[in-house]
């Protein structure tokens, strides 16, 4: 038997709703919080998943994975910010991937109820809009987009895709007025609506009188955050020249301090930079342990990768101002080539040692 839509899909029942979806009526969120607590073992087993990145698999009671849900977001808002984004970044995944695996009308309908207005443009075989890619010995590689919805629409909900190149409306598919998607373009998106709904309803439920309903839950709950978090090792920054960082550069190490996602050019931009100005391996490594997807090894083998310590033995350099620019990184017009020329000029007014690695 299939697992229901709320079981697979519980941030589907809106916070406005939970108390009648739950409850069967009307009720203070301290009420909802107060019964939920029956379900604290499975929202321990939901954030223990989301910690150490492992599958979770929900029953086929939708009011146990509701309960669950709403009830490990509550635990993580009064028990660590880190968490919050950890559990918001693990739930926004488990929903991109299976939403590329529903049928047709259900993923319509899971979109529509996260907000996410698409229409469906696709002919009998699916494909909808074609784009001839190329050839592949005498047969036409198509790329098809069976979905669009209106540029204004996109741009809100690529809001926090769009420092990343694919996702600007200049790299798109645009035609009279409308953007075309792919199902694994739609994933993505509402991914990242899944994550701030998360977010959002984790502030929600900050209250003192949600803190005292679940004061004997945190205890168990912060057991499953790693020590490097507890201990705030994580969110401590090697002692360099952080005042000659620049502003673009410092903005990103805020950002990653406070836990929040990084896209994949914010991530490559601020690990060449510490790298050119004398951060080690481990000390990036360290630096980024506070991201909600953090992983060590991939984190190592790719910063190790930037280095040029793997593979073909290059080393990657810090965006120049322009391109950060296009990225939409850039916060200031500091005057200078690069992030790293701006650097050395702020460390060596100061009188400070700084590493040589790039101009």
């Amino acid at each position: 038997m299939r697992t229901p839509l709320y079981s697979r899909y519980p941030v589907l029942v809106g916070l406005e709703n939970v108390s009648r979806f739950i409850l069967g009526y009307d009720a203070s969120l301290v009420d909802v919080l107060s019964y939920v607590k029956n379900y604290a073992n499975r929202a321990l087993v939901r954030l223990e998943s989301a910690v150490k990145r492992i599958p979770y698999s929900p029953s086929t009671n939708a009011n146990d994975e509701v309960s669950s849900f709403y009830l490990a977001i509550a635990l993580a808002q009064h028990t660590d910010q880190w968490l919050l984004a950890r559990l918001a970044d693990f739930e926004g995944k488990r929903v991109s991937t299976d939403l590329v695996k529903e049928p047709e009308e259900e993923l319509l309908e899971i979109l529509r109820r996260l907000n996410l207005e698409v229409e469906f443009v696709g002919s009998r075989d699916g494909c909808g809009h074609r784009i001839v890619l190329g050839k592949s010995g005498s047969r036409e590689v198509i790329a098809c987009y069976p979905y669009r919805v209106s540029i204004p629409k996109y741009l809100r909900y690529a809001e926090n895709l769009l420092s990343e190149p694919d996702w600007k409306l200049v790299n798109r598919v645009v035609l009279k007025g409308f953007v075309y998607l792919s199902r694994r373009d739609l994933a993505r998106l509402a991914e990242e609506i899944v994550k701030r709904r998360i977010v959002e309803y984790g502030k929600a439920l900050s209250g003192d009188a949600v803190r005292d309903v679940l004061q004997d839950l945190i205890p168990d709950t912060s057991k499953l955050i790693p020590e490097r978090i507890r201990s705030g090792e994580a969110r401590k920054v090697p002692a360099k020249v952080e005042s000659a960082f620049p502003l673009c550069m410092a903005r990103l190490k805020e950002l990653l301090a406070k836990g929040e996602h990084l896209s994949h050019h914010q991530r490559f931009a601020l690990a060449t930079f510490l790298l050119a100005v004398g951060y080690s391996v481990d000390e990036i490594i360290e630096f980024f342990k506070t991201s909600p997807d953090f992983d060590e090894k991939i984190a190592r083998y790719q910063i190790e990768h930037l280095a040029g310590l793997r593979g073909s033995r290059k080393r990657y350099y810090t965006y120049s101002c322009d391109k950060m620019r296009a990225l939409g990184m850039c916060v200031a017009d500091c005057g200078t080539r690069s992030p790293v020329q701006y650097y050395r000029h702020v460390a060596r007014r100061l009188k400070t040692p700084y590493t040589h690695s790039q101009g």
